[in-house]
């Protein structure tokens, strides 16, 4: 392939990490429909584009066996996004229509499939693509702390486990529960409680970089998923989530409610078999916190994947 090709993957655009920029409303975009990632939002930004499902080749990153390591390739000529079939197994298609050995042009809300992935394309920013972004925070947002559910976060844990293995990169998880949280719910009662939920959301989310992600896993339980980084980055960012929320002043009814958290960091390890043993690794430096007198952050050294 040409050398214009680089090995990173193009990153959905997360409706709870900070406003999307004028630039990037006006770049064209892929809108995922199915597959395990129906929603996620590619955008893009290169003149040529690489859509398989080889990590580390592609740009445009579709975890599905029905696609090929690399699918096809849009290239934008001006205006014009033109795309080629590039041998796939189980074919290109603009519209229903085979993209054969000619080039076929992608127009705005054109619909591109590859293999059994059905992607819109949307030429530039527009009250439909709006339209598809607010139905898609719908489905996988807490809609009163505006962060992730927790089967959004397990599915996106997932995927950043499986990318981490094709790339060997780090991959590390916080882990977070805020101490004493139902003495807040029993002294105060449960709008108190919900006012703290919000005050800490509110209060972390500006820390989250735009490729982590941040959800809440349960009650007072959150957790934040950090690709591409190491354990001792990945406890630092504990330790600024933990002050911030130490810092918080939560005021109800002239009652001010002082909150902290305790934290567990975990990173990825060549033993671990799925992303479910990150998480549990993680969890567990959440109880050891809690032995330690709650408010702090406990990791443990691991080795480098």
């Amino acid at each position: 392939m040409s050398d214009y090709m680089d090995d990173r993957t193009i990153e959905s655009r997360n409706p709870f990490r900070g406003t999307t920029t004028p630039e990037e409303e006006s770049k064209p975009i892929l809108l995922q429909y199915d597959g395990n990632a129906p929603g996620k939002r590619f955008v893009l930004t290169d003149i040529a584009i690489l859509i398989g499902r080889k990590a580390d080749r592609v740009q445009v990153w579709i975890d599905d066996a029905s696609v090929s390591r690399e699918h096809c390739r849009i290239e934008f000529k001006g205006q014009r996004a033109m795309v080629t079939d590039l041998s796939s197994k189980n074919h290109t298609y603009v519209n229903d229509t085979e993209v054969t050995t000619a080039e076929a042009e992608l127009c705005h809300s054109d619909i591109l499939r590859v293999g059994d992935i059905h992607l819109r394309y949307f030429a530039h920013g527009c009250a439909e693509q709006l339209l598809f972004d607010k139905i898609y925070r719908m489905a996988v947002q807490d809609r009163m702390l505006e962060i992730f559910r927790k089967d959004y976060m397990q599915e996106k844990l997932d995927e950043e486990f499986r990318f981490a293995r094709v790339k060997n990169t780090a991959l590390s998880v916080i882990f977070m529960d805020l101490d004493k949280f139902k003495n807040v719910n029993d002294t105060y009662g449960h709008d108190a409680g919900d006012l703290v939920l919000k005050e800490v959301c509110n209060a972390v989310k500006p820390t989250v970089r735009k490729e982590e992600t941040f959800g809440r896993f349960g009650g007072e339980e959150f957790c934040l998923v950090l690709p591409r980084t190491p354990l001792n980055e990945a406890t630092a960012a504990a330790e600024r989530i933990r002050q911030t929320v130490q810092k918080i002043k939560i005021v109800y009814k002239d009652v001010t409610i002082a909150i902290t958290a305790s934290l567990g960091v975990a990173t990825l390890t060549p033993a671990m078999i799925s992303a479910q043993d990150l998480l549990k690794l993680a969890d567990e430096m959440v109880y050891a916190s809690k032995k330690n007198g709650r408010n702090c952050v406990t990791s443990i050294p691991a080795a480098p994947v």
